[in-house]
């Protein structure tokens, strides 16, 4: 494994146990057994870093999604993807992930010029894979890229919600309402 690889998982590990807002470099080198210099040398910016570092848990997420989706039965309706999905976001492997992915949208609704674009990144294989989904459960070709919207908006909703509620149970019947709504 070369340093920059081992750096962005370690920053990972430090980034899910701390969060991405607020992040400093020299408090994460320090973390890191390393320096901010390196990081910087390592990653050309912190921005580069903090790029690579959810670039990372995305992957991560996805391939527990992807195995996850495969030990499931297939999906039938766009409903039935909805739950299967929910079941896979709201699972403990996915809450770091999830909370890293929200927090990245935070950051490009406060600073677009700087983080929409990796915002965007993260986001696009989620919309491919449910186009691609979505068409192979049959849905007309026309209304396949504004359902994919509308079902990764409304997930990343009810994520945001689950994760700042009270009652969690809630949630999870909003979400399964949703599914009943996409039979």
């Amino acid at each position: 494994m070369d340093r920059r690889t081992e750096l962005t998982e370690k920053a990972l590990d430090h980034v899910l146990a701390h969060g991405l807002i607020g992040l400093s470099l020299r408090p994460l080198a320090a973390a890191l057994g390393t320096s901010d210099r390196m990081l910087i040398y390592h990653f050309g910016s912190k921005d580069g870093l903090i790029t690579a570092v959810v670039a990372l848990a995305n992957q991560r997420f996805a391939a527990s999604f992807q195995a996850m989706a495969e030990a499931a039965p297939p999906a039938r309706s766009p409903g039935e993807f909805v739950r299967h999905a929910w079941q896979a976001l709201t699972g403990s492997d996915a809450a770091g992930p999830i909370r890293l992915y929200l927090e990245m949208c935070v950051l490009a609704l406060h600073e677009p010029d700087r983080w929409s674009t990796a915002q965007q990144r993260i986001r696009e294989p989620w919309l491919a894979m449910l186009r691609e989904t979505l068409t192979d459960l049959g849905t007309p070709r026309a209304q396949v890229p504004a359902l994919a919207d509308l079902i990764l908006d409304t997930l990343d909703g009810l994520l945001l919600s689950r994760l700042i509620s009270t009652d969690p149970a809630r949630t999870d019947a909003a979400a399964d309402a949703f599914a009943d709504l996409l039979r």
